[in-house]
């Protein structure tokens, strides 16, 4: 019973025919087997590509290549009568008003109706007027300022460019330091060196054989000369170094 039971299991799979070989290419058949089934009830199998009307695409062909088609209506042929009896806006083409009835073709009420539009076009010319005047002027405000703002940085270019140049003049003055800058002022060379002598000599002098307050005076104008002739790196360095560990 058990073989019977498990027999159907060992045919189900039909034979095949002949197989590919190991390591040999499959070739693929035609796909016209595929379009030789037929449809239902024996029905003639559908072709491959459905042929659409040239009319259909036609329209297709030109996108992009034809201009936008626009509204060119007047825009007084757009406005909406109003009802001179009830104040009722209607539509462009109703003949007689929907709250009160009146006839809206009657040619008091197409004057009434003229002379509005009338107003309108013109409040709305002068709201145009009025938007271009202020457009204008802002124009002008934010051309007067930045015409303001720019010769504001020209004249701290020219500011700026003073002081690099004066600072510039007054460099080698402080070369090495500032007394030697002062005695290279001097053109004739005996001068200067007299003019150094002398400041060296004059506080010494004052200090040995003045009185209290000409040795007070003696002490303050060596104090001067030596400050004069400290040589400005040492100046500039302190400064560096405040600047560093700040």
């Amino acid at each position: 019973m058990s073989s019977n039971k498990f027999s159907r299991f060992m045919h189900l799979e039909r034979a095949r025919g002949d197989k590919t070989p190991p390591g040999g290419q499959v070739r693929l058949q035609d796909g016209g087997r595929f379009e030789s089934v037929a449809g239902p009830a024996g029905e003639a199998p559908a072709p491959s590509s459905v042929a659409v009307p040239e009319a259909h695409v036609e329209r297709f062909k030109l996108h992009g290549q034809t201009p936008l088609a626009l509204d060119d209506t007047p825009a007084q042929g757009q406005d909406f009568p109003r009802c001179m009896r009830c104040q009722t806006e209607n539509g462009r083409f109703t003949r007689e008003c929907a709250t009160c009835g009146a006839d809206l073709q009657a040619p008091e009420q197409l004057a009434y109706n003229q002379e509005r539009w009338r107003a309108q076009e013109q409040a709305e010319a002068q709201t145009r007027e009025q938007m271009k005047v202020l457009q204008k002027s802002r124009q002008e405000d934010d051309a007067e300022q930045l015409a303001e703002r720019q010769r504001h940085l020209e004249q701290l270019h020219q500011a700026l460019e003073k002081d690099r140049s004066f600072i510039s003049k007054l460099q080698p003055l402080f070369t090495p330091c500032l007394g030697v800058g002062l005695l290279r002022l001097i053109p004739h060379p005996l001068a200067r060196w007299m003019t150094l002598a002398w400041t060296l000599l004059l506080p010494l002098l004052l200090v040995r054989f003045g009185n209290d307050s000409l040795q007070v005076l003696g002490l303050y104008l060596g104090m001067l000369v030596i400050v004069f002739f400290v040589p400005t790196g040492l100046w500039t360095a302190g400064r560096r170094g405040r600047g560093w560990h700040g």
